[in-house]
């Protein structure tokens, strides 16, 4: 009996031993270790600054015409990253926003057409004379009917006239064609 016990006890001892060894070999391990500095990386997130590029691009749906121009609203961007500029113009208002490179790019689709297409001018027959109407011909206003009766312009005119085909981009353009048409009043 006293055998088994000191068979026991040493065992015990032993197992203890090994236990300890292990122990002690990962805290000495961990110390021997060299330890090499972690890599950081940043990202640095851009933001708009005084200085920073804006182009600012509208698409007209209605005439097809893209209009790039200066951003209208640019305090409201000062110091802001993309995500805070994208909150607050978004996609379901038209907008789309991006970095390419340096440069900021706001690009809005709007549904009409584009500031020179509203401008332009086009001659109409209106009750036997010729009119003048202004803007794209889904939404054209009658600006003014003239004096010209176009039963006394030569038929080839007419038929241009009738057919739209006298278009202007400006006011200047349009006095000038109606002047042309005063011979024959």
């Amino acid at each position: 009996m006293r055998n088994g016990r000191i068979l026991a006890y040493l065992s015990l001892v032993m197992f203890a031993g090994v236990l300890c060894g292990f122990i002690l070999s990962g805290v000495y391990n961990d110390i021997d270790k060299e330890k090499k500095p972690v890599l950081e990386i940043s990202h640095k997130v851009k933001t708009v600054t005084p200085n920073t590029p804006i182009v600012f691009e509208r698409e007209y749906t209605k005439c097809g015409h893209t209009v790039i121009s200066g951003f209208e609203h640019i305090k409201d961007l000062l110091g802001k990253d993309l995500v805070s500029i994208q909150r607050k113009y978004k996609v379901d208002q038209g907008y789309l926003i991006n970095w390419k490179g340096d440069t900021l790019v706001i690009k809005q689709k709007v549904d009409g057409f584009c500031p020179q297409d509203k401008g332009s001018y086009r001659l109409k027959e209106y009750q036997g004379r010729v009119a003048v109407y202004r803007g794209v011909e889904e939404e054209e206003v009658l600006e003014r009917v003239t004096a010209i009766r176009m039963d006394l312009l030569p038929v080839a005119i007419q038929k241009d006239i009738r057919a739209g085909k006298f278009e202007f981009k400006d006011k200047d353009a349009l006095n000038d064609a109606l002047e042309n048409f005063d011979e024959y009043l």
